[in-house]
Parts: C-alpha cells; structure tokens; sequence
C-alpha cells in the first residue's frame, strides 16, 4: 500500500515554512563556521610522517592488522595524538603521521615519545623497533584536491544546468541547482558545529551526498514532467503536489535504507571512518528534505511569479477570483489515478489524484472563460461609445 497517495496533504502550500526550516538550519551553520571555523586534519595542515621497522612481523595472520592499528591508537590517544593516522606497511613496519609541530626538538621528543610507545605495545612479540626516519610532510595533497574538488563541483554544477534545461527547463535547472547549495551548506555547517576532523574522505563524502540528492530531485522532476502532460490545464501547483506524494514513498524507502547502513556503519566502523559515515548520514537526509521541500517548490513558486507579473495589467479582481477557485479546485490529495472509485474518492472519503486534477482544470477553465467574457464586455462597451461618438458629430 502506498500510504503517501493516499494522503491529502498540500506539501506546496506550507513552502514558505519548508524555506524557513532551511534558512535556519543553514544560519547556524554558517554561524558555527565563522565563528569556530572547520577542524581540519593532516591532510590539509600537513604534519609528519613517523616510520617504524620490527624485527620479526607483527602481523602474521588476516585480520591481525587491524588489531594492531587499534592497540597504536590506543597508545597514541595517550600521548594526545588521538588524531594520527596510522598505516600498518607489510609486515614488520609501521607509519604514523601525526600533526605538524612547531620545531625540530618537540618532533625529536614526539618520535622518541611514539617509539617507546610501540615497543611497550609489541616489544615482546616482534622484537626490537627501529627508526626509518621521520619526514615533514606539507598539505600538498590536500591542496591538489580540493583544488579539484572546486573545479569539478563547477564543472558539475554547468553539466547539471544544461542537462537539465534541455531535459526540463530553465527553472527546474535553476531549483536542482539551488537545492545543491542547501545540501552543500549544511553538511559544512553540521561539520564546523560537530567540529569533525576533516581530512580527504570529506571531498569523498561531499560529492556523493550531491550526486544522491541530485538523482533524487531528477526522479521528482520526472514525475512532474509526466503529470503535465497528463494534466495540462492543472494549475503547477497542484500537479507538483501530486507529484510529490506519488514519489515521496520511493525517496523515502531508499534514504531510509541507506541510513540504516550508514548507521551500521558509524557505529561499528571504526574511529577512522565514523567521520565519513557521519558525514554520508546528514548530507543523504539533507539531500532528500530539499529534493521534497525545496527542488520542486521553487519550481512552483517561479511559475506562480511569472504568472503573477503577466496577470497584473488584467487587474486584481479577476485574479482574486481566479485564486480562490484554483484554491477551492486544486486542493491535492492523492491515490493513485487507478484506485480511485466511481466518485474520484479514496476508502477514507478523500479525493484521488485524478478528481482533484480533474478540478484544477475544471478551475483552470473556469479562470479563462472569466476572462473571455471580460473580454466582451469591454469590446462591447468600446462599440457602443465609438456608435455614440459618431451620432454626435453627424
């Protein structure tokens, strides 16, 4: 059963709180970020690399890597470099990169630190420990890809514009775009509010949650294309709200599947990839609430624009009237077309999808009879003062 169609909820008349829930949501995070800024890590601040030999193997069995980078993190969060990251290379050697420091001597003191560290940890089983070398590294890496990262996101961003105008049009373009942005701008705001180390995965983690919601948006827009040609004298509003419960059980199905296992992950996965699931699970449901209450709205809202500037010269009481029968007509509900019964309604009373588009277009040529007969009786009022205009000059 599809609950979602079978509910009379207008989701494009609230748009204006659905705007407000993102402009607050996005306020604070860009709060957080001027003020506390973002916690980056090695990768973009650079730092140092610590290498390290055994002389018999530390890891000998599957799975016995991983066991020992958990025991090194245990170690290092001791010595407060909780936040290195730690690679186990081969078998018998190990590299830690750690945060930069301000001088040689404090990473002399900080290598002999970590040193010491490891052979209290695998002294007994993997003998004597020897030092490979220690190296200053920059945040060249890190540099390069956000550097692509910007560049690819602006090439995305120009590919999205014009595939989608071809496809749609400008202003669907222009909301897939702006729903981007929002997606965007609260998954940095939650990050500088969390203050969550960011390193590579974050790039990673960005661009996958705008792939995402892009997908989703597209399957929306989709199902509004195909209601407008169904129902061509239904005002927007009314076929962009049937659209969105038609499809609202699909969106939401598939986010909450991937966040029971981005959940899953964040859990159990780790201290070295609990960032980038926390990151995949704001962004995902970020990007599913803009897909619903903020693509598809902003279509509707610059249609009615454009609808209301080319209304004006016709005067307001017309359009007055026109509102209120759209309003009274066009309220959206929504089963399916084909589950409706011989009265357009559901087994709870309320209008299906076909009735209520039926009464949108019956409202929608209502508005343009009004207007016709307007039109008449000017036309009428102007022959009758040029017939008079003429009897009195002859």
């Amino acid at each position: 059963m599809d609950f979602f169609r079978r509910q009379n909820w207008d989701i494009v008349k609230h748009t204006r709180i659905w705007f407000a829930i993102s402009a607050v949501l996005i306020t604070i995070g860009m709060v957080a970020w001027g003020t506390s800024g973002l916690n980056y890590g090695i990768d973009f601040t650079g730092g140092s690399l610590l290498r390290y030999k055994f002389e018999r193997p530390l890891a000998t069995a599957p799975g016995e890597d991983v066991q020992v980078v958990g025991q090194t993190r245990t170690m290092l969060e001791g010595l407060g470099l909780g936040k290195s990251q730690i690679q186990v290379s081969g078998t018998d050697e190990v590299y830690i990169r750690t945060p930069r420091v301000t001088n040689d001597e404090e990473a002399a003191e900080r290598d002999d630190s970590v040193q010491a560290g490891l052979t209290e940890l695998f002294g007994q089983k993997s003998g004597a420990i020897s030092k490979l070398g220690r190296e200053t590294v920059g945040p060249v890496i890190g540099e390069m890809l956000t550097k692509s990262a910007i560049q690819a996101l602006i090439l995305g961003v120009l590919l999205i514009l014009l595939y989608i105008t071809i496809r749609y049009e400008f202003r669907f373009a222009v909301a897939a775009v702006g729903a981007l942005v929002h997606d965007t701008l609260i998954l940095v705001g939650a990050m500088a509010i969390l203050q969550v180390e960011l390193n590579t995965w974050f790039v990673a983690a960005l661009l996958t949650v705008l792939g995402y919601s892009m997908n989703d948006t597209v399957i929306i827009f989709d199902r509004i294309r195909e209601n407008r040609g169904i129902h061509r004298r239904a005002p927007i509003g009314s076929v962009v709200n049937a659209s969105l419960l038609q499809t609202m059980t699909r969106s939401l199905n598939t986010v909450l599947t991937t966040l029971f296992t981005l959940i899953a992950l964040f859990v159990i996965g780790g201290a070295t990839i609990q960032g980038f699931a926390l990151a995949l699970i704001i962004g995902i449901a970020t990007g599913c609430y803009s897909s619903i209450f903020n693509a598809s709205p902003i279509v509707v809202a610059w249609y009615n624009w454009a609808d209301k500037n080319k209304r004006a010269p016709n005067g307001a009481r017309r359009q007055t009237r026109a509102v209120a029968a759209a309003a009274a007509g066009a309220s959206m509900g929504g089963v399916t077309v084909d589950s409706g019964d011989e009265d357009g309604q559901d087994g709870n009373g309320r209008p299906s999808v076909r009735e209520t588009m039926r009464e949108a277009e019956r409202a929608a040529q209502e508005e343009k009879r009004e207007a016709r007969r307007e039109r008449r009786k000017g036309g009428k009022k102007g022959s009758k003062k040029s017939k008079s205009g003429r009897k009195r000059r002859f």
